[in-house]
């Protein structure tokens, strides 16, 4: 089998961070694609709802969910640093930080956090773009944010609050818990904020953390002591490798805690205090839980580390991103929420009985790719980007970029993904038809083309101002059923042909200076079934387009001046019929065009060249593996012929040639990794190349190592 390389782009809807509610009801989730997510508990189990990105920002930072007298809502975090109540279709401005002059845009901010006394009033704390922390009481609209005094020689990069009293019989204030940054040495510190006669003072905790202060995390809490007064406390991340230190106290006064790390473990990956009820029993110590290795480890302030372990049979290593003690028929536990190195959601409960994980996996799937091109080079790098467009399980559009070169082929890096949103109000992308672009110079025009749920061909494109959606319409009284890859002459702009309702070809092409569907009828007596794709020939302007009839007869469209030709291809042999289409490419350097389908009832697929006046030759291709396809992936050009790609029954990625010669499979790194669908492309400008979707609809490129 062939050795080929596996780039994985991820998906929009893979977790990077979550938090929950103290009842454990509800799950807020940041992804990857700058989305909020809710997963709520019902009686009948969770639900995922999507909640989306602000009104004036493109990503979700963070969120916090709060408590008001109408229920239980997120407020979220923008990127612009402005923050918004959601409430279910609805979104309330809470404004943000004040733009500072003078002040350098360290853009340090990224982290909201909310906090109440156990009243439905609650304090909200930001970080400005300068590293500065913010403060608002309450979530009217017409609330206003102040700045909280701090040093100017140091910028926040973590936020955390918790109440404590600062003397016995004392009501409980407010304390603010900083990570850090000194401006000029950038060493990590902590710093806490105590409100002192009306004024935020920052108090410096008493010296360094007992390993040291290369401070990682901070997560905060409060607890009452065994005389019943409400302490504030907070765990640190420190050395390395890391080891965990709690601060414990009030005010001005603070005291160090070493809890050290699990034994026999190469330090702490993670870990977060477990929130208390906001008012907890005297005596009641404050838990860790943190992950070291792939288990996840508890302790309390006096305790000893307890191993909970993995997840069941180790299927993932979850770092916990919340904590919170709950009570269940009169029993403890601590129930959390974490995500996997796979970017999956998970919760586990624990108690004396045991722990109980949870998988959630991810919002928002990917359903099917929409195809990918090479994009724009950016200035002075010979590494070249390309573009994967997919539609996730809304309707909405998207695209992740990641880089390579024809050389070396694609980085395993992290990619981006952006959100082109749905064509219309009320309008989703129901059908993937294809992508193209015009390649050159630093802002290359590029078009994405879907159905949309309203019957209607729909382009997200890109100009100079950015993507835009426009609407194609559809032939006069017709309704789009799918569509094929768009077409061009070199350096043109795009051809889409499209199978209507009413059984005819259509083609959406741009005459004169503006876009307008030509009727490509229909062979004479017959209604397409599929339209296999199209092509232009190097003698001509317009393509030559192939589809399918209801008997099961090949026929290719052909331009003849301003009108066009069927004409029929037949069939393979006199008992096979042709059931689905693969693609249609251009044999390179000739006018003759090679179009692959899969014909019934073998199952195998079939290559016919077809060369304007010349006798059609059909070739048998066989079948992977001999068993049946499942779907087709593509062509692409190829110095033979073209290069047809596959999903074979096995779930995997097999290619051939168009001039026949037997199938290789596009081994997957592991035996448990499978595809669902994919397209194929030609991309860095060299690399035959198929963007797929494995079983747990994340995107990779796949392709034969250089």
């Amino acid at each position: 089998m062939a050795a080929v390389a596996w780039t994985g782009l991820g998906s929009p809807g893979e977790v990077r961070w979550a938090g929950a509610t103290r009842d454990a009801t509800v799950i807020a989730v940041g992804t990857a694609g700058g989305h909020l997510y809710l997963r709520r508990r019902t009686d009948g189990g969770w639900r995922w709802e999507r909640v989306g990105a602000t009104p004036t920002a493109e990503e979700v930072l963070d969120a916090a969910l709060i408590t008001t007298a109408e229920g239980l809502f997120p407020v979220v975090l923008g990127g612009d640093l402005k923050a918004w109540l959601y409430r279910t279709g609805e979104w309330i401005g809470l404004a943000g930080p004040a733009p500072e002059p003078g002040a350098p845009p360290i853009v340090a901010g990224g982290e909201i956090v909310a906090s109440t006394n156990g009243q439905l009033r609650h304090t909200l704390v930001v970080g400005s773009a300068a590293g500065r922390p913010w403060m608002r009481q309450g979530v009217d609209p017409d609330g206003i944010w102040f700045r909280i005094t701090s040093d100017d020689d140091w910028i926040a990069l973590e936020l955390d609050t918790a109440f404590a009293s600062v003397a016995p019989g004392a009501a409980a204030l407010q304390h603010i818990f900083a990570r850090v940054q000194d401006r000029e040495t950038f060493q990590n510190l902590l710093r806490i904020g105590v409100l002192e006669n009306s004024v935020w003072t920052w108090v410096d905790p008493g010296g360094p953390a007992p390993n040291g202060q290369n401070i990682v995390v901070v997560s905060a809490g409060g607890f009452r002591d065994g005389g019943g007064r409400l302490q504030a406390c907070a765990i640190l991340g420190t050395g390395d490798p890391t080891t965990i230190s709690m601060v414990i106290g009030s005010g001005r006064d603070w005291r160090w805690a070493e809890l050290g790390a699990p034994p026999g473990s190469g330090g702490v990956g993670a870990a977060v205090l477990a929130a208390k009820s906001p008012d907890p029993q005297p005596g009641d110590e404050p838990v860790v839980v943190a992950r070291s290795g792939h288990n996840i480890w508890t302790r309390a302030l006096t305790g000893a580390w307890r191993d909970l372990g993995t997840t069941p049979g180790d299927a993932a290593v979850v770092s916990p991103t919340a904590a919170y003690e709950i009570a269940v028929d009169g029993q403890r536990r601590v129930w959390s929420t974490g995500v996997s190195w796979d970017s999956d959601l998970w919760t586990f409960e624990s108690d004396s009985g045991g722990v109980r994980w949870e998988a959630h996996g991810c919002p928002g799937a990917v359903v099917s790719v929409v195809g990918s091109y090479t994009d724009a080079p950016e200035p002075e790098t010979w590494d070249l980007p390309i573009a994967a467009h997919v539609i996730d399980e809304h309707g909405g559009l998207w695209h992740c970029r990641v880089w390579g070169n024809p050389a070396e082929g694609f980085y395993d890096t992290s990619s981006s993904w952006i959100y082109h949103g749905i064509p219309a109000p009320g309008v989703t992308c129901a059908k993937g038809v294809g992508v193209h672009t015009i390649r050159g110079g630093s802002r290359q025009p590029a078009w994405a083309f879907v159905v949309g749920s309203d019957g209607r061909l729909w382009a997200s494109t890109a100009a100079a101002g950015g993507w835009t959606w426009v609407d194609h319409g559809a032939p006069a009284g017709r309704s789009i059923k799918t569509g094929v890859p768009p077409v061009a002459a070199r350096g043109e702009e795009p051809i889409v042909h499209v199978l209507a309702d009413d059984g005819r070809l259509w083609m959406r092409s741009r005459v004169g200076g503006e876009w307008r569907w030509t009727d490509r009828e229909t062979p004479a007596g017959q209604l397409i079934f599929a339209v296999l794709g199209a092509a232009v020939l190097p003698t001509g302007r317009l393509p030559v387009a192939a589809a399918v009839t209801g008997d099961g007869h090949l026929w290719v469209n052909v331009p003849d001046g301003d009108l066009f030709r069927w004409t029929d291809l037949g069939t393979p042999t006199a008992n096979e019929r042709i059931a689905a289409g693969i693609g249609v490419d251009v044999l390179p350097g000739s006018s003759a065009l090679d179009i692959v389908a899969v014909g019934s009832p073998s199952g195998q697929a079939w290559s016919l060249r077809w060369t304007p006046g010349a006798a059609p030759r059909w070739t048998a291709l066989g079948r992977p593996a001999d068993a049946r396809i499942r779907d087709a992936v593509g062509t692409m050009p190829d110095p033979a012929g073209c290069l047809v790609a596959v999903i074979g029954y096995d779930q995997q990625v097999w290619v051939t040639s168009s001039a026949g010669g037997g199938w290789t499979r596009w081994d997957p790194r592991s035996d448990e990794d499978t595809v669902a669908s994919g397209k194929a492309a030609i991309l860095l400008g060299a690399l035959p190349c198929a963007t797929v979707l494995n079983k747990e609809r994340r995107v990779h490129v796949v392709t034969p190592k250089r």
